[in-house]
């Protein structure tokens, strides 16, 4: 069934109304699959750019997302999650190896090509799992993305069909090495597509699916017409790499305000254009993003319900997450790969048969996922020396497991923690933060600055930087988290001053 044969039959407007509460299935089902001993599938469904934010739930932005809220009332909702490197192959790096950035060496996009031999689903493979990869995957560095993905990255997958570019109404793929053309369409739709058809293929082993979707993050759109792009790029005007979604999703979101959306929005500068000083509003990015963020949340609520009809709801773990957030306009920035909230903090709800869930306010890395999946599904993990946390004994109820304090947050410019009530970064190189944080310090400070803290509790929309001086209280926390830093840091090869 495609989405909007979906949509209807469940009886969803064009961007889906809520559905019934049963949508995962009762909970006692749940638990005398779990306890026949039978090993559970998992489903890692990545999705790129989704901040935090854009959740229907969280009531922080005004987008509606039905089948993610109704999930996420049945998950361990993690409130604070977090990217520790906020760029696409940086964390998704993350994700797959367990490391921070130092360990997987993978700092920016396109730059460094993951290690093969650090990628953890290979633990899955060898517990005797079936193994799939379906979508963007964004980690072979420098090797073209139209051309296959190099065997050595894809050896840890039996079923591999890895999506070719930021195209999302181009279905062009690595279909197990060979490029495949499926014509035009969403690929998110496509793929579930190939993710059901995978689930319903007989097989004696239990299966680790990652399904990758490429929106909402912005893309180019060849052949429709229009050349929208990302607001503050001039460069994109001509060709376009902007935020599109299936029209029926966008039309809700085209008449919103910044008022509407964050109280931190301001005009966007306009970068390498003819005019200097020329800004623009974020709202020509607002329909693309609500409407992919709603568009995905119909093909996520799809995929569900054939869990649901096939049964594997009561044996199958669901993860839904993102590799990080988007600015949308706030402190005049737009994308990914600054510290602040929009762009670290991200989705996640892991849904265990079973297993009640439950709102949680503890913070959970990047690199803890799989880790964490692995203790789920007692797969034994053969990687020595990993960053990530395994939170699994912590979901099955030991509420004694020690709770993270801080979580590592790190990009070109900047390195830090966010903790669950402070974010706090210091320069990676040079007496001053550089980029979109030496931006926003002149900004909001009038000057440089080597440190930015804020207080989330007291200052949710990171309106006013703490600095050394501003109070005995906060020096002396800047002090200790500068030392903390300072000296995980250094067991991972750097120094910081």
């Amino acid at each position: 069934m495609n989405r909007r044969n979906f949509l209807r039959a469940t009886g969803a407007a064009a961007v889906g109304a809520m559905v019934g509460h049963n949508l995962f299935g009762d909970a006692s089902a749940a638990k005398m699959s779990a306890a026949s001993g039978q090993r559970k599938n998992v489903i890692f469904v990545m999705t790129d750019q989704w901040r935090y934010h854009a959740q229907g739930f969280a009531k922080l932005d005004p987008v509606q997302t039905p089948f993610v809220d109704n999930f996420a009332a049945k998950s361990f909702t993690f409130h604070n999650a977090i990217a520790s490197s906020p760029v696409c192959c940086p964390n998704r790096a993350c994700w797959m190896t367990g490391l921070y950035h130092q360990g997987h060496g993978v700092m920016k996009n396109e730059d460094t090509a993951i290690v093969p031999e650090q990628i953890l689903v290979g633990n899955f493979k060898r517990a005797g799992y079936s193994t799939a990869f379906i979508g963007k995957w964004h980690l072979d560095g420098k090797h073209p993305r139209a051309q296959p993905t190099p065997e050595g990255n894809r050896k840890d997958f039996d079923y591999w069909y890895r999506v070719n570019n930021h195209t999302h109404f181009q279905r062009e793929y690595d279909d197990h090495g060979k490029m495949v053309d499926m014509g035009r369409g969403w690929q998110p739709e496509h793929e579930v597509d190939k993710a059901i058809h995978y689930m319903k293929q007989p097989r004696e082993t239990p299966f680790f699916m990652v399904l990758s979707f490429g929106p909402p993050h912005n893309g180019t759109y060849p052949g429709t017409g229009e050349k929208r792009h990302t607001p503050g790029a001039y460069s994109h005007r001509t060709g376009g790499y902007g935020y599109y979604a299936p029209a029926e999703f966008e039309a809700p979101y085209t008449n919103l305000k910044e008022q509407d959306i964050r109280a931190n929005i301001r005009p966007v500068p306009v970068s390498d254009g003819p005019v200097a000083g020329e800004t623009e509003s974020a709202l020509g990015a607002v329909p693309g993003y609500f409407g992919a963020c709603s568009a995905l949340d119909a093909d996520f609520g799809r995929l569900l319900a054939h869990l649901k009809a096939s049964g594997l709801e009561k044996t199958t773990i669901v993860v839904f997450t993102s590799d990080h957030g988007e600015m949308l306009g706030s402190h005049g920035l737009m994308t990914k790969g600054v510290a602040f909230e929009e762009s670290i903090r991200v989705p996640l709800s892991i849904h265990v048969p079973g297993l009640a869930g439950g709102d949680e306010q503890r913070l959970f890395n990047s690199p803890d996922v799989l880790p964490t999946l692995m203790g789920l599904t007692d797969v034994e993990c053969r990687h020595a020396g990993l960053d990530g946390i395994d939170h699994s004994a912590y979901m099955r109820g030991n509420r004694s497991v020690k709770e993270p304090e801080l979580a590592y947050i790190g990009y070109a410019n900047f390195r830090g923690f966010r903790s669950k009530r402070y974010t706090y970064v210091a320069a990676a190189k040079g007496p001053h933060l550089g980029g979109r944080e030496a931006f926003y310090a002149r900004k909001v400070l009038g000057r440089q600055t080597d440190h930015l803290l804020f207080d989330l509790h007291n200052d949710p929309l990171q309106l006013k930087p703490i600095q050394r001086g501003d109070a005995p209280h906060t020096d002396a926390l800047m002090d200790d988290l500068h030392v903390e830093l300072r000296t995980q840091l250094a067991r991972r090869g750097e120094t910081l001053v």
